[in-house]
């Protein structure tokens, strides 16, 4: 009984059911390339401003550019005005994506002050207005990213998926933590398997799957029809490929691979050429820092060479100091 499958969303079907977490600072266009590489079913931009948007802000566009190696990909939207969000969206019809994604997740606080992404689960109803808004100046399904609710005290996930379904979104995406948690203690899994019962559209989970058998697990656990894996890839590609073999070779468990330091430092130097082809190589080999680091992790007698990647000015000093580990 393989639990890998095609995931229906609106009028859109995935290759498979091992997605990509979009993350804001991390997951750009060479990372989404990379992942997609490795498996990936689907990813999503980082988030990308609404009023950025209709303002006509160009690092905002920049965001929402997506090439053909890095799709299928959605673009994930965060503000918290609907009729600002609905013209975002409508905007961002001619841009090539399969979906659009609306934040409501976020929980950092410099967009929780904005009303935005998390902040849009204190109100239900101000929250089906922004899915409703984007919905029906959307040409492409709406997707909806959320979280358990506010804080620990107002749990009101059901009542949000609920109108996110309601308003039309074609998918729900639940992190099961609150906003007021953040990353710490652990995702209650038991949730998403209680908003999957609820809804009719399809469910993805999200939340602390660190290895292809939390994968599986949730998948078990939940009844959901997605795993989203976020910071366990950073670095960490193969665990895309790993938890699609997992998935379609289930009930058989399968070892976990574990990547040898020559398809570490391959893998490190691909993501630094493409990051710099994208950015140049100031900004490329400044940004590669915090992949690199974590590409590197796991090598035996390696941690000077690890912190002495973040002195590193140049794409060519980059390349000699982690292909010396051959």
């Amino acid at each position: 009984m393989s639990l890998l499958k095609k995931v229906t969303i609106g009028n859109f079907i995935t290759p498979n059911n091992v997605w990509l977490a979009p993350l804001a600072g991390i997951g750009d266009k060479s990372y989404r390339i990379l992942h997609r590489r490795f498996g990936a079913g689907l990813t999503f931009t980082e988030m990308t401003s609404a009023h950025g948007i209709v303002y006509g802000n160009s690092k905002t566009f920049d965001l929402a550019r997506l090439t053909r190696k890095e799709r299928p990909a959605g673009i994930q939207v965060f503000g918290s005005n609907p009729e600002i969000m609905g013209m975002a969206v409508s905007l961002l019809s001619e841009y090539p994506a399969d979906i659009i994604d609306i934040n409501g997740g976020c929980s950092v606080p410099k967009v929780l002050k904005t009303g935005a992404g998390a902040r849009l689960l204190d109100d239900p109803d101000r929250f089906y207005a922004v899915i409703k808004a984007c919905v029906d100046a959307s040409i492409r399904p709406v997707s909806v990213k959320i979280r358990l609710g506010p804080s620990q005290d107002r749990i009101n996930v059901i009542e949000n998926a609920l109108a996110a379904q309601e308003a039309g979104a074609s998918l729900l995406t639940l992190h099961p933590r609150t906003a007021k948690a953040r990353y710490r203690g652990k995702a209650d899994w038991e949730y998403i398997g209680l908003v999957k019962q609820k809804l009719e559209i399809p469910v993805c989970g999200n939340g602390d799957i660190l290895s292809p058998q939390d994968a599986v697990r949730m998948i078990l656990e939940t009844g959901c029809d997605a795993v989203m894996i976020g910071r366990a890839a950073i670095g960490n590609p193969w665990i895309i490929r790993d938890t699609i073999q997992a998935l379609s070779l289930y009930p058989e468990r399968i070892e976990e691979h574990l990547p040898s330091t020559e398809e570490r430092v391959r893998c490190a130097l691909e993501h630094l050429d493409l990051i710099v082809s994208f950015k140049g190589e100031t900004r490329g080999v400044r940004e590669a820092k915090r992949h690199l680091y974590r590409y590197l992790k796991g090598i035996p007698h390696v941690a000077r060479l690890r912190e002495s990647i973040f002195l590193v000015d140049s794409k060519q000093e980059a390349r000699e100091r982690i292909q010396a580990l051959l």
